[in-house]
């Protein structure tokens, strides 16, 4: 009896194991595609990612080669920004050499093309041949251009009415026209239509004038001599000035010039005033005598202030009014 239950104990054990090695496996087949999923998950995605790696590789080298060829184009080909605001952006630039300086506002240029120009500047004034401070306007103007290649620049003229090229002159980084107005040895004047740096030009004569360089260098102011004389009226609705000679000595006009000072206008007189005569002096014709500045257009701003200054023959301003 006790044999049996043995047996039947034995039976139920081995019973027990069976079973237990059976259900063991069926996990590991349940999980292998579970694993597997994902690594094809990501095989999948991966492939796609070097197609676009190229296309944004080629864009920054293009956009970094065509920003750089701009920078250094417009550098080379447009330094004026740099100098000056005034001068005209939009005009047929040129390249030369200046091989002659004639005096303080003209100079000789062979372009690259080879041709040979005069070339007058535009907006400024210096003393001509014979005159005083003609050397050191020669002087000023060779040390800035001669023998050195400039950039010429058009404001509205081609030329004057003696065939000279009218041109703003930059070498280096200096602006010519304006150097010599700062450094006193121009005037700044006007010739319309080409006026883009007018304005510059004035507020650096101004400076110039303040600071007493150049031809503004501090003079004696004229007493009472035996060659005085005076601008006595001023009538700017009918353009006249009357200028007298209050000394008691004749006096030569040869070289004396009478400047309407707002718009930098020219009067360049001659003859002789006598002791005690007036002179009137005419912007346009003459009307009943008197002396003619041959201008056919108004000189005198009749709105805002504009002085008449008289200057001696050897620059020095001798009456205002």
């Amino acid at each position: 009896m006790t044999n049996f239950y043995y047996f039947i104990l034995l039976a139920i054990l081995l019973v027990s194991c069976s079973t237990t090695e059976t259900v063991l496996p069926t996990p590991v087949i349940t999980y292998k595609p579970i694993i597997i999923t994902p690594v094809r998950l990501i095989t999948t995605v991966a492939p796609g990612m070097p197609t676009q790696q190229p296309t944004s590789t080629r864009t920054p080298t293009t956009i970094a080669t065509t920003t750089s060829t701009f920078t250094m184009t417009s550098i080379v080909a447009s330094p004026i920004p740099s100098i000056v605001d005034c001068l005209p952006k939009n005009s047929a630039d040129q390249k030369g050499i200046v091989t002659e300086v004639i005096d303080g506002d003209t100079i000789i240029v062979r372009l690259e093309d080879g041709n040979i120009y005069s070339v007058r500047y535009i907006g400024i004034d210096a003393a001509e041949r014979d005159l005083q401070y003609f050397a050191e306007a020669y002087n000023a103007n060779a040390d800035l251009v001669l023998q050195k290649e400039v950039l010429l620049i058009k404001d509205v003229s081609d030329t004057d009415q003696y065939g000279r090229l009218l041109r703003y002159i930059v070498v280096d980084d200096v602006f010519v026209n304006l150097q010599l107005i700062k450094q006193g040895f121009a005037r700044a004047m006007q010739y319309p239509p080409d006026v883009a740096c007018a304005q510059a030009f004035s507020l650096a004569e101004q400076a110039a004038h303040s600071s007493q360089v150049g031809i503004w260098v501090a003079t004696p102011v004229p007493g009472p001599s035996d060659t005085q004389v005076v601008i006595v009226t001023v009538n700017k609705q009918q353009e006249y000035v009357d200028i007298q000679n209050v000394g008691s000595a004749d006096v030569d006009l040869s070289g004396w010039n009478l400047v309407s000072e707002r718009g930098h206008q020219e009067c360049y007189l001659s003859g002789f005033l006598k002791a005690g005569e007036t002179l009137r002096i005419w912007a346009g014709s003459a009307q009943s005598g008197g002396f003619s500045c041959g201008y056919s257009k108004p000189i005198w701003n009749n709105s805002e202030v504009d002085p008449a200054v008289l200057y001696n023959t050897a620059g020095v301003e001798v009456s205002r009014k």
